[in-house]
């Protein structure tokens, strides 16, 4: 079964993806989140207005739909292979804060 066929049957089928997020202190390896991510992926913005909210060791879960989901898992997934890998999926960091992420489907 192609990976395509695969990500259209999914989506046909209504799945979402969960974004499970942890506010860190420094990791070693990460990636800046900034305004010109926002404008690649706007939903990243409603979640990191959200963020900023956490108290350290703090953590929280995001519902997205499939294809919101596995685009955001795409782009934050380039990021982190550029600074290489961390102790979660992704490691970023967002104004003063630092975050590590998994993403995942139910």
């Amino acid at each position: 079964m192609s990976v395509v066929f695969l990500h259209i049957m999914l989506a046909t089928w209504g799945l979402h993806m969960s974004f499970y997020v942890k506010k860190l202190s420094s990791p070693q390896n990460y990636f800046e989140i900034t305004e010109e991510d926002f404008r690649e992926i706007p939903k990243l913005k409603e979640i990191f207005v959200d963020l900023q909210k956490l108290a350290p060791g703090e953590e929280r879960s995001y519902e997205l739909d499939f294809s919101t989901g596995n685009k955001i898992s795409e782009y934050l997934t380039e990021k982190q292979a550029e600074v290489g890998e961390c102790g979660y999926t992704y490691c970023f960091k967002y104004g003063d804060a630092y975050y590590g992420a998994h993403m995942g489907t139910p």
